[in-house]
């Protein structure tokens, strides 16, 4: 944090860094990011685990504003480093950018920021684009999601099963589960095979919200479309009646 407060404190008071230094300055804020990211976390585990209270409304709202202040300087950088150098600094430009945003936790910027970089011909790894698309589908981003999946289904079924195994567990992480089960249908109709976790976390969390709408539909059509790819045993529904006291049980 220190080295980004020190060359937007010297841009500010007019003089002009060399331009390596943006780019230097930049480096360090996604470190700060990720570390910050990372203490972050430990500090939910903590709370989960009944260690320490929730972080209270005023806490929540002062870790955001570190975090904005700190991706605010980072863009501030990104911008005099793309004025005062050639052409040449753009594609690393984007790049910093783009770890920035993928360690903040912000889809859509980190999506701009993979199409800034094909823009100035310069093509982000494929694991980069699987990491924004998990991004993208915790947050449920439908029309980024969709931008993103064209490149996936032009790629090899290596590429596509491990950019689609990213997506599926992006929709877990945010809890879309619906999301999750159609991504499962969809990588099967391709003849892949979901992961064993993958699956059980999706069928886990439909069975939790089994009592939401169509989520009973969700949870059954998952469950046959598993069974007659052989992934899971056969299923037997159970359905009480409560008012004639009478049990069905159905095998899918």
């Amino acid at each position: 944090m220190d080295a980004v407060k020190l060359v937007v404190d010297l841009r500010e008071s007019g003089l002009k860094p060399e331009v390596y230094s943006y780019l230097i300055a930049m480096t360090a804020a996604v470190k700060e990011l990720n570390e910050f990211a990372k203490a972050l976390r430990k500090l939910k585990g903590f709370a989960r685990g009944g260690l320490i209270t929730e972080l209270d409304t005023e806490s929540t709202e002062l870790v955001e504003k570190y975090q904005s202040d700190l991706l605010a300087d980072g863009v501030r950088l990104s911008n005099w480093a793309i004025q005062e150098g050639n052409s040449s600094f753009h594609g690393v430009v984007h790049e910093r950018l783009l770890a920035m945003f993928i360690v903040a936790g912000r889809g859509i910027e980190a999506e701009r920021q993979l199409w800034e970089m094909k823009l100035v011909g310069k093509e982000a790894d494929g694991d980069l684009h699987d990491i924004v698309l998990a991004i993208l589908a915790s947050q449920k981003e439908t029309s980024a999601i969709a931008r993103m999946l064209t490149k996936v289904e032009v790629s090899g079924s290596l590429r596509k099963k491990k950019s689609l195994s990213w997506l599926l567990r992006g929709y877990i992480k945010g809890g879309h589960f619906d999301k999750a089960a159609e991504t499962v249908f969809k990588m099967l109709d391709l003849g892949l095979c979901p992961e064993y976790l993958d699956r059980a976390a999706v069928l886990q969390g439909l069975r939790k919200r089994i009592q939401g709408p169509g989520t009973v539909e969700s949870y059954l059509k998952l469950c046959k479309r598993l069974a007659d790819n052989g992934l899971i045993g056969p299923c037997l529904i159970y359905l009480y009646i409560k008012k004639y006291k009478l049990w069905i049980i159905k095998k899918l």
